[in-house]
C-alpha cells in the first residue's frame, strides 16, 4: 500500500518524503505528519509541502538505519479518517497606514476599511505549508482581495506579517524577504522550536482574523513566548 511513498535523504540531517499519487494528496500528507509526529515529537521539525513532509532531527544524522525505521513506520498505511483539525483565531493589528496596505487599496478601489472587512469575514483553510518553517498558505480570500505578488520583492517583512498575494493569504514566522502585501501583523508565533510541535498550523486547520489595537499587540508580541497557544482555538 506504500509503494506511492518515495523517500530522499534531503540534507545530512533531513529526509524527504514524498507521495507520489494524484489524488488524496492532503489526506496521506496529513496522516504521515501525524504518524511522525507521535513517533518522534521533539526530536524533529516537521514542515509539510504540497506532496511531501520534510522531517529534520534536530540532533541527529539521517543514515540507512533511520530510514529504514520510518519506512517499518509507514509501511502498509492507510489515511484515517478521523483526524483533528484545529479552528484558530488569530489576532491581527491592522496598520492603517502603512504603504502595504494604501497599495492594496489603490488596486482594488477599496477603502482600507472596507480591506479589513473583507480580510476578517473568512474562513480560512491552510492549504499547504512551505516557503519559510511554518509559513501557511491560507485559501478562501475574497476575490475582491485579489492582487499580484510585488514586482519588486520587499527586502525585510517582519515576523507576524500577515499578506496576500495572487489570491493567497499568508502569514510570516519568522523575519524575511517578500514579495507579498502586508496587511497588519499577528503577534502569535507560528514557529518556536521549543514547543513540542513547532509549527502552530498544520494542513486543513481553519484560520479567522480579528482586530486588535495597538497597545493589546505591543502586549501580546512582548508576552509572545509565553503565550498559551490554546486560548487561540475556537470550536
Amino acid at each position: 500500500m506504500d509503494s506511492f511513498i518515495v523517500y530522499h535523504r534531503y540534507s545530512e540531517n533531513s529526509l524527504l518524503v514524498t507521495i507520489d499519487i494524484d489524488t488524496d494528496v492532503q489526506e496521506y500528507r496529513s496522516y504521515i505528519t501525524r504518524l511522525i509526529n507521535d513517533q518522534y515529537g521533539h526530536r524533529v521539525v516537521l514542515n509539510q509541502g504540497f506532496n511531501s513532509v520534510l522531517i529534520l532531527w534536530r540532533e541527529e544524522s539521517v543514515n540507512q538505519t533511520l530510514i529504514n525505521e520510518v519506512k517499518l513506520l509507514l509501511k502498509g498505511i492507510t489515511p484515517s479518517p478521523m483526524r483533528v483539525i484545529n479552528k484558530w483565531k488569530l489576532p491581527v493589528y491592522y496598520d492603517c497606514l502603512s504603504a502595504d496596505i494604501r497599495a492594496v487599496s489603490k488596486y482594488t478601489n477599496l477603502e482600507v476599511d472596507e480591506i479589513i472587512r473583507l480580510h476578517q469575514q473568512i474562513v480560512y483553510s491552510v492549504h499547504f505549508m512551505g516557503f519559510l518553517p511554518g509559513f501557511p498558505y491560507l485559501k478562501g480570500l475574497s476575490k475582491e482581495l485579489t492582487i499580484p505578488r510585488k514586482a519588486i520583492p520587499s527586502q525585510a517583512v517582519e515576523m507576524g506579517s500577515v499578506a496576500i498575494a495572487a489570491g493567497i493569504c499568508g502569514i510570516y514566522p519568522q523575519n524575511s524577504p517578500g514579495g507579498w502585501y502586508v496587511l497588519g501583523n499577528c503577534p502569535v508565533p507560528l514557529f518556536n522550536r521549543e514547543r513540542e510541535q513547532p509549527f502552530l498550523l498544520s494542513i486543513h486547520d481553519q484560520v479567522e482574523f480579528y482586530t486588535i489595537d495597538k497597545s493589546t499587540f505591543k502586549y501580546l508580541k512582548q508576552n509572545s513566548s509565553h503565550l498559551d497557544i490554546n486560548q487561540f482555538i475556537h470550536g
